[in-house]
């Protein structure tokens, strides 16, 4: 398929998820918000519980000038997250184009942080379209560095590492409440894209959180129990993943797993727009991961985008990127007037 015809196709997907969702302009004026299913079963109930926080509790948000970009005006907030967290972002606002603006919440994957620098590429990228982007360090990355802790968050065989996931999940739905407090944000189109890591988290955060409309998520990968299992045959992961598979680390995997696997929500995901990158000559993320993820979320093809790379994506992806969410979000006009 040509990136023409995908981009079309991508534009009527989003068009028709959106009109089923109750995502596009239209509805979105009329008030209605996106709401979660219910959980399936006592199982999903018990995972989905995980991340549950007090939305009453406060943000004590601070906001002070970061930068000033050809795109954009950057400020460093910090706020509060539950288990006492205090959570480092980075708020960009457009500066050619007027409020309320869209927003979308950019995550990196575990070697990044919050201006890591494809993280500052897509955000400059969205900015020019007329959107705000804010991105937060993750637990054990960028300000949050701790010694003794590694930014592999995802890691299948640590309790450590179940509960720094799990926090970082509920850092973003308070990054949702942070957006809700702002009146120059359009509440309606709230967008995320994460990369690997991120995309995984993202995935999760699409199961628990109906506040944000449309994900990008950009080479994550899925059922980490059975990766486990096979980690001999992933020599690069399992450099990532120095496991020593035994029977009492397995029961230690499947525990954790079944709380921090994205193929348990990413399905919650639907019918919100979606846009799933996957690379075909990835050496981190075995293909069998990025099918599980895919058959999970049951996406249509539509909804995959296969590129030829590896793990890490050509800067040219950006640019579909930024077509999804145009396309889930709509064009926007730059004020005829600068932006002082």
């Amino acid at each position: 398929m040509s990136t023409t015809s995908r981009l079309i196709t991508i534009t009527l997907v989003c068009y028709a998820v959106a009109i089923l969702s109750g995502s596009n302009s239209a509805t979105a004026q009329s008030g209605t918000p996106f709401a979660l299913p219910p959980p399936v079963d006592a199982a999903e109930a018990y995972r989905i519980s995980w991340y549950d926080y007090d939305a009453g509790l406060p943000l004590n948000a601070t906001l002070k000038p970061l930068d000033e970009k050809r795109t954009s005006v950057r400020y460093r907030l910090d706020y509060d997250s539950v288990h006492d967290q205090r959570v480092p972002a980075i708020v960009a606002i457009p500066k050619r184009f007027s409020p309320p603006y869209p927003a979308v919440l950019l995550v990196h994957g575990s070697g990044g942080s919050k201006d890591t620098s494809y993280i500052h590429a897509i955000s400059d990228v969205l900015t020019a379209q007329g959107y705000a982007t804010i991105s937060i360090d993750t637990q054990y990355h960028g300000d949050r560095k701790r010694p003794g802790r590694s930014g592999e968050i995802h890691m299948p065989d640590s309790y450590a590492m179940r509960d720094a996931w799990v926090q970082t999940v509920i850092d973003l739905r308070r990054a949702a409440d942070y957006l809700d407090e702002r009146q120059d944000i359009d509440h309606t189109r709230i967008g995320y894209v994460g990369f690997s890591q991120g995309g995984m988290l993202g995935s999760v955060l699409g199961g628990v959180e109906p506040r944000i409309s449309a994900f990008c998520l950009a080479v994550p990968g899925g059922g980490l129990a059975d990766i486990v299992k096979h980690l001999d045959d992933y020599p690069v992961l399992k450099a990532h993943w120095p496991v020593d598979i035994t029977p009492a680390v397995m029961k230690t995997v499947e525990k954790v797993t079944n709380i921090t696997d994205p193929i348990y929500y990413v399905g919650r995901i639907s019918p919100r727009p979606l846009l799933i990158l996957v690379a075909n000559e990835d050496e981190i993320i075995p293909p069998t991961a990025s099918a599980a993820l895919i058959k999970a979320a049951h996406a249509l093809p539509e909804q995959v985008r296969h590129v030829e790379s590896g793990h890490v994506l050509n800067p040219n992806e950006l640019f579909p990127i930024r077509d999804f969410f145009v396309r889930c979000f709509g064009k926007r006009t730059p004020r005829q007037t600068a932006h002082k």
